[in-house]
């Protein structure tokens, strides 16, 4: 059975976010920001000569409700706040538990702190990995054909995929 805590319903957001700033401290990472603009909240940091940024939305009203000044109008807009509220309390504490797997990993050796967040490496010109590779990853699948990255050894050929079955290493 799932406990409160396990799903993050009592862990308030701003203790996720403690929570991550402590986790990444103590990996060694530096200048651990957190920012928020309009319906989006992003932590940024410095480890192992990276500059890294997670990027995560943020569950917003959609607007403000008529103002009637009725019972029910303000029941509801509590009703609304609450639910989110929760949703958010759900989202940091997933982002918690999911920075804490990652740096376990980093720790047991099982993979290194770029693999576990290259998505999240911000490239020259402010760009993340995952921003800069999406459209090029999307197009491979479309198209079926193995994109180009335009690096030194993209003219370098490639070993076929491996038949179904077989492991890859």
């Amino acid at each position: 059975m799932t406990g409160p805590y396990t799903r993050g319903d009592s862990c308030s957001s701003e203790a996720s976010r403690k929570h991550i700033g402590q986790a990444l401290a103590s990996y060694g990472a530096t200048d651990v920001v957190f920012t928020q603009r309009g319906n989006r909240s992003a932590i940024g940091f410095r480890a192992d000569a990276r500059q890294f940024r997670i990027v995560m939305p943020i569950l917003q009203s959609e607007g403000a409700l008529a103002i009637r000044g009725d019972i029910a109008d303000s029941r509801l807009r509590e009703a609304n706040a609450k639910i989110l509220e929760r949703a958010n309390r759900k989202s940091w504490h997933a982002l918690a538990l999911a920075i804490d797997a990652k740096l376990g990993a980093v720790a047991a050796g099982v993979a290194t702190l770029e693999s576990e967040f290259l998505a999240h490496v911000v490239l020259p010109g402010n760009h993340t990995v995952f921003e800069e590779l999406e459209s090029v990853i999307d197009l491979a699948y479309r198209s079926g054909r193995r994109p180009s990255l335009g690096g030194p050894d993209s003219a370098v050929p490639h070993a076929e995929p491996q038949a179904a079955g077989q492991a890859v290493l």
